[in-house]
């Protein structure tokens, strides 16, 4: 049996920590940094996958945004509103309409504006405006403060501002005005007298008195003037 030598240097032995290195490991284990990573490994709770789970989802592109109200839309104007002032807005609301066809006879006050369309038989006074259109005719007395006239009247009246009688209009009686317009065409038959001058406010009282009590006479009556307006 042969003996054999075993060299010291070649024999093997487990690796053994040294004391500095184990001081090196524990130092590191009780850092601040190894202390902090082991909180988080312990509160961090795994939930296990199931059917359920939805693949993830692309981020949402950013909603586009719209006009919260109409008009609003790049380049839409918003219209600008101007209020009428109020003594126009008062005269329209005190406006009355005597439409094509209708007849109407008796007295008309706290009226602003008259449109006569129709046949009117009335004793008017208060008024600012007065149009009678080419369908309309007027027998009676006016006092207001300017008239225009397409149509036809009868009467007296008395315009404190501007008459105009356009080419279609005829008149029939006296007239008292403080300016005058007559197109080419218009027809005026009977006295015609500036405001200005002499006698002119008692003539229109006195016409206006004498036409009132005739209207309030014949107030349930038929319009005598229903056949030339017929005609």
């Amino acid at each position: 049996m042969n003996n054999s030598t075993v060299n010291p240097a070649q024999s093997t032995t487990p690796n053994t920590i040294q004391p500095q290195e184990m001081k090196k490991e524990v130092e590191t284990m009780n850092s601040p940094q190894a202390k902090e990573q082991e909180t988080q490994t312990e509160n961090r709770v795994d939930i296990p996958g199931n059917n359920f789970n939805r693949p993830a989802q692309p981020m949402a592109s950013q909603p586009v945004s719209r006009p919260s109200y109409p008009g609003s839309y790049p380049g839409a104007s918003t219209p600008s509103y101007s209020p009428q002032p109020a003594g126009r807005a008062e005269s329209e609301g005190r406006k009355l309409v005597i439409g094509q066809g209708i007849s109407l006879s008796g007295e008309i006050e706290s009226c602003d504006y008259l449109i006569v369309e129709g046949t009117v038989e009335a004793a008017l006074k208060g008024a600012s405006n007065m149009d009678i259109s080419e369908s309309g005719a007027f027998y009676g007395t006016v006092e207001i403060e300017s008239a225009t006239i397409a149509g036809r009247f009868e009467g007296d009246i008395t315009v404190n501002g501007r008459l105009t009688v356009q080419s279609t209009g005829t008149i029939i009686g006296s007239v008292t005005y403080k300016e005058l317009q007559i197109e080419a065409g218009a027809m005026i038959e009977g006295s015609v007298m500036p405001f200005d001058s002499q006698g002119a406010n008692r003539t229109s009282k006195k016409t206006m008195k004498t036409t009132k009590a005739k209207v309030q006479q014949d107030n349930h009556a038929e319009l005598p003037f229903a056949d030339k307006a017929a005609s």
